[in-house]
């Protein structure tokens, strides 16, 4: 199923009304139904490339990547497809048919991969509220937070009057957390990410070059983290624990925008082991 926003239409008409500047806007809508209509005729490539080219543009959403995973899906693409599906999380955590089409793709995967991070039932019941939230969610609830703390304190100091302790304390308290989880997914994202392998099949080696023991054949689909980067290889660690070297073309990133990528392949990242 694709999601598109019919009520875009309508708004763009009324921008174009009062603001012929507004075209540019137009022409990204169409391209959105353009896909949309790809995608209903049967053209699934066609509409990956074409949802593609729409976040080239620097449309970075979760639904659009929801479409980008559905199309790819459809199409076969299971490496690529399962990607747009992680990436779409970042932005949509709690969207119940990301989820399904996800674990969808998942069940089509070779490796019989747990994905990585995932967490002790107790753990995941203590840490559901931040693992239901993304990162702009985050940083928005713990500013919002401080902002109607700084609204209580100077109320409390206007008063002359020691009230609101309790408020004030568990405010503080929220507002630490969430902005504490904010850096924290966005540093995982930017420097610990993990990644989905997008090659039919590649080889798990103990080194950086071809020449190194075969550890293991991944196919695609299969889900690891990243330890480190250099040069042309990047290591990588299994659910299970092993860890080894892929080629770094062999893997796609999870993270917010595929420009993350392009400068992550500029340089190098010491190891973090």
């Amino acid at each position: 199923m694709i999601r598109t926003a019919p009520s875009l239409l309508i708004v763009v008409t009324l921008l174009l009304a009062v603001c012929p500047e507004a075209s540019a806007q137009q022409e990204t809508g169409g391209d959105r139904f353009d896909c949309s209509a790809l995608y209903d005729g049967g053209d699934y490539p066609g509409a990956a490339a074409c949802f593609s080219n729409q976040e080239a543009r620097g449309n970075h959403n979760g639904h659009l990547l929801y479409n980008l995973g559905n199309a790819l899906q459809q199409a076969g693409d299971l490496g690529p497809a399962i990607l747009a599906y992680r990436r779409g999380q970042l932005f949509l955590p709690r969207d119940g048919d990301l989820k399904a089409n996800l674990k969808s793709a998942r069940e089509k995967a070779r490796d019989d991969l747990a994905p990585p991070g995932k967490r002790h039932p107790l753990a995941a019941t203590l840490l559901a509220p931040y693992d239901s939230l993304s990162a702009a969610e985050l940083l928005l609830t713990g500013t919002f937070c401080w902002g109607l703390l700084f609204g209580l304190l100077s109320w409390r100091a206007w008063r002359n009057e020691a009230l609101l302790t309790l408020p004030v304390a568990a405010l503080t308290a929220l507002a630490l957390l969430t902005l504490g989880g904010h850096l924290a997914r966005s540093y995982q994202v930017k420097v610990l990410p993990e990644a989905v392998v997008l090659a039919e099949q590649v080889t798990l080696r103990s080194g950086r070059d071809l020449r190194s023991v075969e550890l293991a054949r991944l196919h695609e689909g299969a889900e690891l983290s990243v330890l480190s980067q250099q040069a042309e290889w990047t290591q990588v660690r299994l659910s299970t624990g092993q860890r080894g070297w892929l080629p770094r073309t062999s893997l796609g990133l999870i993270r917010f925008t595929p420009e993350q990528n392009h400068d992550a392949a500029a340089a190098t990242t010491p190891g973090l082991l």
